[in-house]
């Protein structure tokens, strides 16, 4: 708190008691699409500044200026100088950023060589920064953390205040695990206002997918993620290929190394005109497919959240997601259901309910996420109190 001075109207003098905002600290990889939301929430809880320590990460290198440029009243810093550790990211420069910044409160996401950097500085120089980690470890990533992993982890919370898990079940593990730290959760999850903003531009833009892609008379099971083999892609186009309803297509968006491979699947099965690969979209153009879709499908066998869960959900497309992702907080009755992948004789079960269920696509969807976006941020400034 800061005291400024002001005069009313009687010429007497008062001092007004002022809230400075804290000053924030965020370690993070590079500046995903799905967290620009949050990012600016923080912003208005803190004197934020996002230090990004992998910022050649893949995805960022292409669209980086104008991601950076979503940001609002954010300040950024790049920390380039150092080296890997496989694929990890060792940075230099951490502690003198400390010093110069002096935050209040320090976040940083996973527990990488740059959080134990954050651990080490707090240890060493007795700071009293509040410590939070940020983490998106679905359940069976945390209860099976091992060798380096589960040290890293376990001495970064030792010299922490609390963590910020994806899902329930993981900050219940949590919970039991590190009793003498706060917990709560947020998500990868964007404000539903920025995305239904771009719905008023979807229709020439469907209009176009449906003559490219010749889906005019088409029901659509949309999947949008990489093309890799833990998204169980395989999986779906051999159930997909018994089930009834020969008027939906699935349609692919996105890349990766299986598709090659995907492709031959499709056509070894005979589905291969019932099989789109529409290929790599971002922005606007990415969210259209999904006012397109009669459902959505994330099948994979492998995966520690699921942003596109959120997505589909605000623009009211049911989703059908495998039990393997960590976003299934998202999803209940009123919105979709969970399956098991791996249960080769109830897949195509699964797929002729979900293909009867949704058959007919709503003109006036509405968001169908089942907690609001402020809920789940809002747990950013109050760990901290």
């Amino acid at each position: 708190m800061f005291f400024s001075q002001c005069w009313n109207t009687e010429g007497k003098r008062n001092f007004k008691r002022i809230k400075m905002k804290k000053k924030a600290i965020y370690f993070y990889q590079y500046l995903p699409p799905w967290r620009i939301d949050v990012f600016n929430e923080m912003a208005k809880m803190y004197d934020l500044t996002i230090v990004f320590f992998n910022y050649d990460r893949e995805g960022f290198t292409y669209d980086r200026d104008s991601l950076l440029k979503k940001l609002k009243n954010v300040d950024t810093v790049f920390l380039n100088k150092g080296f890997r550790i496989g694929s990890r990211p060792v940075r230099f420069g951490i502690f003198d950023l400390l010093k110069k910044h002096t935050p209040d409160v320090v976040f940083a996401h996973e527990y990488s060589p740059v959080s134990i950097a954050v651990a080490l500085f707090r240890m060493l120089h007795k700071s009293d920064f509040k410590y939070i980690l940020t983490t998106s470890d679905n359940l069976q990533m945390a209860e099976l953390s091992s060798g380096l992993k589960r040290w890293s982890r376990t001495f970064v919370l030792n010299h922490s205040d609390g963590v910020i898990v994806y899902s329930r079940d993981v900050r219940e593990f949590y919970r039991k695990a590190y009793p003498k730290i706060k917990t709560g959760i947020c998500p990868n999850i964007q404000n539903p206002d920025s995305l239904l903003d771009l719905r008023k531009n979807f229709a020439t833009i469907i209009e176009r997918y449906k003559e490219h892609f010749n889906l005019k008379d088409s029901k659509i099971i949309l999947y949008i993620g990489r093309l890799n083999k833990v998204k169980g892609l395989d999986l779906l186009l051999r159930a997909f290929s018994k089930t009834e309803d020969n008027d939906y297509k699935i349609v692919f968006v996105g890349y990766g190394a299986e598709e090659t491979a995907l492709k031959s699947l499709a056509m070894t099965l005979g589905i291969e005109d019932r099989v789109v690969f529409a290929g790599f979209y971002s922005g606007i153009e990415l969210y259209a497919w999904y006012d397109l879709a009669n459902f959505f499908i994330l099948p994979s066998t492998y995966e520690p959240f699921g942003a596109v869960v959120n997505e589909a959900l605000v623009y009211g497309c049911p989703v059908v997601a495998s039990k393997y992702i960590g976003a299934l907080d998202f999803i209940d009755e009123s919105n979709g259901f969970v399956f098991d992948p791996l249960n080769e004789a109830e897949y195509p079960k699964v797929l002729n309910i979900a293909m009867n269920r949704y058959s007919k696509v709503s003109s006036d969807r509405k968001n169908m996420m089942i907690r609001s976006f402020n809920d789940y941020v809002d747990i950013f400034g109050t760990i901290v109190d």
